[in-house]
């Protein structure tokens, strides 16, 4: 080539080229820090208000009363929820390693580590209004760039459905098991088995299901009462051949601790539900651990 010659450059593949690089060295990044981690548990339901960051933050904490080393990963990037159930401070940020361009997860109750997306923005009431590659961009960096160090158990609160986040941390961490969460009721059992199956479509091992708001014990004569048709989740794991992980039965004061910053079941150890909690970890560990 002679020196006034300029060769050729497709800016368009030096741009891919670059993304493709990054994407790599993400997943390397994921890879490494995955390593580290003996359990990954993803909680997911088929639809919303079923209570599946309650399960998923209380799971966490009944594993973290053990003694075990515990890492929640909040990924409803639009909707981030467990900071708040674990009363974390709202102006707390994540610590910044700038040499390693990492950072580290904020110190939850009982030495736990977490990760939301509500360490990043301005308040409760700002809104992340998103499209999915941003999303997904967010997952890879919670997964890949903290710095989650040795854990026992990394406990993934994802979006209900089969959103974009769903389905990147599906991808990403091939050994990690899923435990679904469905309440009684018909339409929500409905999604918690199309959720099921996406799962096991995608070679997933699912841990089992929890059925929450089971039933209500009257605080006046103590009559226990259903809710809805009892049954439903029991049934769909034995439609799909999956542990029936139990049942959390509807107590006030679950969601009243859950506003108030403090896992129910280091408020009321010894309630129907934090003995429910207990037996699904007691079910799970029994199967991971084995």
């Amino acid at each position: 080539m002679g020196e006034d010659e300029i060769p050729d450059i497709d800016l368009k593949e030096m741009v891919n080229k670059g993304k493709e690089e990054v994407v790599d060295q993400q997943t390397l990044n994921i890879n490494e820090n995955m390593a580290k981690i003996k359990h990954k548990i993803v909680v997911i339901s088929g639809k919303g208000g079923v209570g599946k960051t309650t399960v998923a933050v209380n799971l966490a904490m009944s594993l973290a009363s053990v003694g075990l080393r515990v890492g929640i990963l909040d990924v409803d990037i639009t909707g981030p929820n467990v900071t708040k159930m674990l009363g974390i401070d709202p102006e707390v940020r994540p610590r910044v390693d700038p040499d390693a361009k990492k950072f580290y997860p904020v110190d939850g109750p009982l030495n736990t580590k977490v990760v939301s997306m509500a360490f990043l923005i301005q308040d409760s009431d700002t809104p992340v209004i998103w499209r999915g590659p941003m999303k997904m961009s967010a997952v890879r960096q919670f997964l890949g760039e903290a710095i989650w160090g040795d854990l026992d158990y990394l406990i993934c609160d994802l979006p209900p459905g089969t959103s974009d986040e769903t389905l990147d941390i599906l991808q990403l961490i091939p050994d990690e098991n899923v435990v679904v969460v469905s309440t009684p009721q018909e339409v929500a059992l409905m999604d918690a088995r199309k959720t099921i199956v996406m799962a096991k479509t995608m070679e997933r091992h699912v841990l089992g299901i929890i059925e929450n708001m089971s039933g209500f014990k009257c605080p006046h004569c103590s009559e226990y009462i259903d809710l809805y048709p009892p049954g439903g989740a029991e049934k769909a794991s034995k439609d799909f051949n999956i542990n029936f992980l139990g049942q959390i039965p509807f107590e006030v004061e679950v969601s009243q601790q859950g506003d108030q910053g403090l896992p129910f079941i280091l408020k009321y150890p010894e309630s129907a539900s934090t003995k429910a909690f207990k037996a699904a970890v007691s079910k799970i560990r029994e199967e991971l651990e084995k």
